[in-house]
């Protein structure tokens, strides 16, 4: 009866958007936007399913959180990056791709397996048992309700079905891989040398003449491209929001509508005594079922220590019954609403009036509560920024067509236009076509300021929507051809490239010379290290250090022998090459953890094989508005 109870809510109240989307104002601006968008902005489509930004936004975070918590040094500004957001992107798109397959293959998950599986997770464990209190704990701490991470787990589950059923295409018998086990850890003595770039800095000509001379050679490296200068205006809503007005009885009353959105955190327990009525059963039943129920919340109210007997000798929730009528825990939206408007108002320990539900008749105790109630006054700011924006977009949206229409009509200027919505003219510094790209993070504007019409004429540009809710009008002012830029304006940078490619230069020739000096004279060098590598026991080299010693030539009789490889550090490394110990590996472990990695390398091959042909197959659209051009 309890899942009934919660499953009917489930059509009304899962569906509701308990994202709270805070407004910062003091971050206002033509990107704002970008960071606050509303929940229901179209992102993208997978096959006709689509993906909006409160989806976005949380995979995001989830990325965010993965990344800190196995590097808190990375750069912030890193997840500002259209890489990053791609992706982002890129993460959702693939999951609703696998969702779809799940369900297009036929792939079933049974409430039952979701139990099982549930019931015998780590986190929900305590004393080696399944913990009632642990597991409400749990989803408590990340915001789920249990049918929602029941959806969650069905979603998993079903996810790992369809990466078992591609693992099932290949099987390798452990018999097959001995050679590449004996090659993985056959063993290399090797001596080391390095030398280092920056010893070679000081021996550069770096006078005007020699500086000049890569310039005159170079002169189409330093070419200055085709540049504009423009004058701009910005229609946003984000400029609206100062001017919009919102009385406190709004805020309240909208708190007081959207109660569910802000006590979604707190969690209620309770007990209840279910008499249920039936459908067919006629007004006389309904009243005798009702006079009984009244005549059990007498008892009950009388002494409340009674409430859990009375529980299991007359409720008709069987299940509930057998715990004297306990519910467990509980958050807004799983319970049917007349149930838990009740139980949401009560205090510790009171007992209710009759609660009809579509159910029948409950008698409630309310036995514990967990989380903080939501104070109106705690949220009151919160809530005001939400309407005051909300507000700014709905006048926004009212206005852009007059907006854009005036930018049309009167093309020769933008003052009109920046009159009638009291926005400021701006001027920008020379903008290069990549340069305007960045302006606004939307090519289709750079492609409308370089348009020959808009140079030629200087004629205002289509309004256009450099951003969700941000219309941008502009004009150009001032055009000039690409030409060479001027030997003192690249000076410092010819001289930068200079240090860094001829004393490369200079070190690898050094370093080559001296790997032939060595094999004529092998006590000429001074060997830093002495090293038995293999290819799972590195020393501490570097992969593509490894790799080039063990891609050198190990014929016996060309021992020693002698290699030399330029390091992305400003180093060039001299190995030289003395034995190699190849026996056969007969260790059950390490033929095991290599045959592991050897399975795993070849079924995320398989998996990424696969995503890409579900890729393939499906219809991707992109806003190009949000992101620029994806594709």
């Amino acid at each position: 009866m309890l899942e009934q109870i919660r499953n009917r809510t489930q059509t009304t109240f899962a569906k509701v958007i308990l994202a709270i989307i805070i407004i910062p104002f003091a971050l206002f601006g033509i990107d704002s936007y970008l960071s606050s968008v509303g929940s229901n902005i179209y992102i993208a489509s997978v096959n006709d399913e689509s993906i909006n930004s409160s989806e976005l936004e949380k995979t995001k975070s989830q990325f965010i959180a993965q990344i800190n918590s196995q590097d808190e040094t990375t750069d912030p500004k890193a997840f500002e990056s259209i890489e990053f957001k791609k992706a982002v992107l890129d993460k959702v798109i693939i999951t609703k791709l696998i969702n779809q397959e799940i369900k297009n293959a036929g792939f079933y998950i049974s409430d039952s397996q979701v139990g099982t599986y549930i019931s015998g997770m780590p986190e929900f464990q305590r004393n080696g048992k399944f913990s009632q209190d642990q597991y409400d704990q749990v989803l408590k701490v990340n915001g789920l309700t249990p049918k929602k991470f029941d959806n969650k787990i069905k979603i998993d589950l079903g996810t790992q079905q369809v990466k078992d059923s591609l693992r099932k295409l290949f099987y390798i018998p452990k018999d097959k891989i001995q050679n590449l086990v004996d090659l993985a850890y056959q063993k290399r003595d090797v001596s080391i040398f390095e030398l280092k770039q920056d010893d070679f800095k000081d021996k550069i000509d770096l006078s005007d003449s020699a500086l000049k001379k890569v310039y005159e050679e170079s002169k189409s490296s330093f070419m200055r491209p085709d540049q504009v200068k423009i004058k701009f205006i910005i229609y946003s809503a984000s400029g609206i929001v100062p001017t919009v007005k919102v009385a406190d009885k709004e805020v309240k009353d909208y708190f007081v509508n959207n109660i569910n959105r802000y006590q979604a955190d707190q969690q209620r327990r309770a007990r209840h005594i279910l008499f249920t009525i039936g459908a067919d059963m006629s007004a006389d039943e309904i009243e005798e079922i009702k006079t009984k129920a009244l005549n059990v919340l007498k008892k009950v109210k009388k002494d409340p220590k009674t409430f859990k007997k009375n529980a299991e000798k007359f409720s008709q929730d069987v299940e509930s019954a057998k715990n004297g009528g306990d519910l467990g825990f509980f958050s807004r939206g799983d319970m049917t609403k007349p149930f838990e408007d009740a139980v949401f108002s009560m205090s510790k320990n009171q007992i209710s009036d009759l609660i009809k539900t579509e159910f029948g008749y409950h008698i409630v105790m309310l036995s514990d509560i967990k989380g903080q109630e939501v104070k109106f006054k705690t949220v009151k700011n919160q809530i005001k920024g939400e309407l005051i924006f909300n507000k700014a977009v709905a006048e926004y949206g009212a206005n852009a067509d007059e907006f854009g229409n005036i930018v049309y009509e009167q093309s020769d200027n933008l003052q009109e236009a920046a009159n009638r919505f009291s926005l400021k003219i701006e001027d920008s510094e020379w903008l290069s076509f990549e340069d305007a790209k960045k302006f606004f993070n939307n090519e289709a504007f750079a492609q409308a300021i370089f348009a020959k019409d808009a140079i030629d004429l200087k004629k205002n540009i289509p309004a256009i929507e450099a951003s969700p809710n941000n219309l941008v009008a502009a004009r150009v002012v001032d055009f000039r051809l690409s030409a060479s830029r001027p030997f003192e304006e690249v000076k410092s940078t010819i001289t930068d490239f200079l240090v860094e490619a001829e004393s490369q230069r200079l070190l690898i020739s050094a370093g080559t010379k001296l790997i032939e000096d060595v094999k004529l004279k092998p006590k000429l060098i001074d060997w830093i290290d002495q090293l038995t590598i293999d290819r799972i026991d590195r020393k501490g080299l570097s992969a593509p250090l490894i790799d080039a010693i063990f891609k050198m030539d190990a014929n016996p009789d060309k021992l020693p022998n002698y290699h030399g490889l330029y390091d992305s550090r400003g180093e060039y490394i001299i190995v030289k090459l003395n034995k190699v110990s190849a026996e056969k590996v007969e260790d059950k472990d390490s033929i095991d953890t290599f045959y592991n990695e050897y399975i795993a390398m070849i079924q995320e091959e398989v998996d990424s094989a696969f995503i890409l042909d579900l890729k393939a197959k499906a219809d991707i659209d992109f806003n190009p508005n949000l992101f620029g051009n994806l594709n």
